[in-house]
Formats: C-alpha cells, sequence, structure tokens
C-alpha cells in the first residue's frame, strides 16, 4: 500500500513539474517562428514550412526565459523591450526585423535597475500580436528580468 501511495505522489508531483515548468528558447527559435508563421503562412501559404522546430502552439502563452540585450526606450520608463542585437543593431535601427524583439508588457524597471545594452534573461509569459502582415510582433506578459553580466 505504502508503495502504491509513494508511486502516485511521485506521478502528481512530476505533472505538476511540467505543467509549471519554463521553455528556454533561443533567438533562433523566435526567428524560424516567425518565418514559418508569419513570412510563409501568412504571406504565401504555399510556402509554409511544416515540421520544422516550434510553431507557436508550441512556445505562444507558454512561459519562456529568452536571453537578450535589455533596451530602455521610453525617457519616461514606460517601453521596455528585450533583444537579440544591441541597440545599435536591433530592430528600430535597420539592422534586423521585428521578429528579434520582445516588448515587456507593463514591466516596471525599477530603481533604473537596468541599463540599455545590459545582457538579462528574461521569463515570462509569450504572446505573438498580428495587427495585419506588416504589424506583427512578440509581447512577453509577468516579465521577470535579471542580469547576466
Amino acid at each position: 500500500m505504502k508503495t502504491k501511495s509513494f508511486f502516485l505522489i511521485l506521478f502528481f508531483i512530476s505533472i505538476s513539474n511540467s505543467t509549471y515548468s519554463q521553455l528556454k528558447l533561443t533567438w533562433k527559435d523566435i526567428i524560424d517562428v516567425y518565418a514559418k508563421e508569419v513570412t510563409f503562412s501568412e504571406r504565401n501559404p504555399a510556402k509554409a514550412i511544416k515540421g520544422q522546430g516550434k510553431s507557436l502552439k508550441d512556445i505562444e502563452e507558454k512561459t519562456i526565459t529568452i536571453t537578450g540585450y535589455f533596451l530602455d526606450l521610453d525617457p519616461d520608463g514606460e517601453w521596455f523591450m528585450v533583444s537579440k542585437n544591441p541597440f545599435a543593431t536591433c530592430f528600430f535601427c535597420g539592422g534586423a526585423g521585428p521578429e528579434t524583439v520582445i516588448e515587456l508588457l507593463k514591466y516596471k524597471n525599477v530603481k533604473n535597475t537596468f541599463k540599455t545594452d545590459d545582457i538579462v534573461s528574461v521569463t515570462g509569459t509569450l504572446k505573438m500580436i498580428a495587427e495585419n502582415e506588416d504589424d506583427v510582433g512578440f509581447l512577453l506578459y509577468n516579465a521577470k528580468v535579471k542580469h547576466l553580466n
């Protein structure tokens, strides 16, 4: 009887750990999802990539962790992003596309802890937004940011 109880408890612990675990994503994962879900699927469905890497449903609304450069984009401290590239080569400066930045929605940089181009690890819930095919981006809700350098 004790053995059955032990395995039952172990089973529930393993399920709860997998349910609440987070995905560690790379920028390649984000770029691949963007290419599959936006670039090819919406603009040219005939060229949609199937079966390679992660899909949007694998990562959207999941808790993810990604490493990148912190971008402080607003002098009033209300708009922050994490980027694959430092500010000088980020999406806004023409060095990359919208798939290389993730907006930190409703994030507060308390006491200006993070500065532009700090290398950070960010954890939060990922969501892709698509207003139209030219206005697509990624948002991170409930973001927690920590320094890596």
